[in-house]
């Protein structure tokens, strides 16, 4: 079938029970699109599809295997009912459609917060990487704009990160604006379209402040091991250059420098125990002292510093993140006033909804000093406070008034003790020091974090949303994000003994 490509959006029929088919798009034979999706006649959601990259050209349309469907185009995809969906978490960013994993390019540009994410616009399961984009002015509330990266030749579009190019140093820049740039990893060998291309890491260049994209034709870095990926690139006052740090394979990452950003020099190769892939690298500032952190998808951390041109590690591997479901989280470059704001992927799936996958909570990075020893600690960012609706308080039993939920707990520091939530089932064991969840993750497996007691209580800090809770224990020294669909029937917080404030959180899309 020829298809003239005269409106932007291709809407597609997607339903979960249907058997996944391939659509492709070529140009004189070559496929220029390949959308791996559960393609259905009987659709469960409608995905509208972006082809801006693709308009005004005429292409060949096929299915394989091959069904009987027309496409249809359409430049307004019809967006009634859109976050108000039954499932809709309330204070967490999730994509308009489709499915979103690893947040990427995170950074705040020209008095906005730019969040790219993985992104499959096609169907609601991992497939089809594109980055998606929105940005947002206060980090709660975000306006989700287009694709930013499309899978191509080289391969789908996997992470990486974001650097304003402020001097210019690519000569990117176009009549005196200087470039935003975008480090990623071109994942070839997905599907007939990049079959045979290794993994690779590459550049692609804005001089509209992110509106578009054009990407630069060779890698920065070529294929170095077999999944080489995840590009973090930032900038090092002690090496007065730019730094990348890249997963290899196992639990090995490499630094690379640059002084133009175009060019990378090996400066050595690094081990994080138990964890891989997705890492971050940002300073740190303790009584004076600047630090470096190293981390991975799983929030395994170093801290260190560069001391004679290389990064040298001061603490044994710690661990922030004790859950399962917050993954790959990335800091913003260049946030303002010095802060180190992240944000994670919040794994805990959306069942029956034309969306999967949110981000986590905002929350700011710091260092804390406990018995003598080094603390990587997030907390949320003072901006999600602004969500917070009237304070309520209470003893040994709250009831919540929110979809979502900011809830504070001073727990006694002795004994053990359920705490129980919209349905959720803890209990915190204050004599072994830990908060576990029995029955956490898609096998059921234990889940537990370790708590510290301080003034005789143990203090927690709770966000509930419809679809999962986030716990942030005492200063944030250790974090556990759970999947949990929330029942509204069982609205309430309970702990024997603890003291409660909660705040019902207003919903980010009103």
């Amino acid at each position: 079938m020829i298809l003239h490509i005269a409106k932007r959006y291709m809407l597609l029929p997607v339903s979960e029970t249907a058997r996944p088919k391939t659509i492709f798009l070529r140009e004189k034979g070559k496929p220029v699109v390949e959308l791996r999706l559960r393609l259905s006649a009987g659709p469960g959601f409608i995905m509208p599809y972006d082809l801006r990259p693709f308009l005004g050209r005429t292409l060949e349309f096929s299915v394989e295997p091959g069904v009987d469907f027309t496409p249809v185009l359409t430049d307004a995809p019809e967006e009634d009912g859109l976050y108000r969906e039954a499932y809709r978490p309330a204070a967490h960013f999730t994509a308009r459609r489709g499915w979103i994993n690893d947040p990427n390019g995170l950074i705040w540009h020209e008095g906005l917060y730019h969040l790219f994410f993985q992104h499959n616009p096609a169907d609601t399961v991992w497939g089809n990487m594109h980055w998606g984009h929105a940005v947002s002015g206060d980090l709660v509330h975000w306006r989700e704009t287009s694709e930013a990266l499309w899978p191509d030749e080289s391969g789908a579009m996997f992470s990486g990160s974001a650097v304003f190019d402020k001097d210019n140093l690519t000569g990117l820049g176009e009549k005196g604006r200087a470039p935003l740039l975008l480090f990623y990893t071109a994942a070839g060998g997905h599907g007939e379209m990049s079959r045979g291309a290794p993994f690779t890491q590459r550049l692609a260049y804005s001089t509209d402040g992110g509106e578009t994209f054009a990407k630069c034709e060779k890698p920065v870095i070529g294929n170095i091991a077999p999944g080489n990926r995840d590009p973090k690139v930032v900038f090092c006052d002690e090496l007065n250059r730019y730094v990348m740090v890249l997963y290899l394979e196992g639990h090995a990452f490499a630094l690379f420098t640059s002084e133009n950003l175009l060019d990378w020099t090996l400066l050595q190769r690094l081990t994080i125990e138990e964890d891989d892939e997705c890492p971050d690298l940002y300073p740190l500032s303790l009584d004076g002292t600047r630090w470096w952190v190293l981390t991975a998808a799983h929030d395994r951390y170093l801290i260190g510093r560069f001391e004679g041109g290389h990064f040298v590690t001061t603490r044994r591997t710690g661990r922030l993140h004790y859950g399962r479901e917050s993954y790959a989280a990335q800091t913003f470059f260049s946030a303002p006033d010095g802060r180190r704001v992240r944000i994670a992927w919040n794994r805990a799936p959306i069942p029956g909804m034309p969306f999967n996958g949110s981000m986590t909570t905002p929350h700011d990075m710091s260092l804390k000093r406990l018995d003598g020893e080094l603390f990587l600690c997030a907390w949320p960012s003072p901006e999600f406070e602004a969500l917070r609706g009237e304070k309520a308080e209470g003893k040994d039993r709250l009831m919540m008034t929110g979809r979502a939920n900011d809830i504070e707990l001073a727990v006694p520091a002795s004994g053990r003790r359920a705490l129980r939530l919209f349905g959720l089932e803890l209990m915190i064991d204050a004599d072994a020091g830990r908060v576990v969840c029995p029955a956490a993750g898609p096998d059921g497996e234990e889940a537990s974090m370790p708590v510290r007691r301080a003034d005789g209580v143990i203090r927690l800090r709770i966000v509930q949303d419809v679809h999962a809770v986030e716990l942030y224990a005492g200063d944030g020294e250790a974090t556990m994000c759970l999947s949990h669909m929330s029942d509204a029937l069982l609205n309430r917080v309970e702990c024997e003994g603890a003291s409660i404030a909660a705040w019902p959180l207003r919903d980010i899309h009103i």
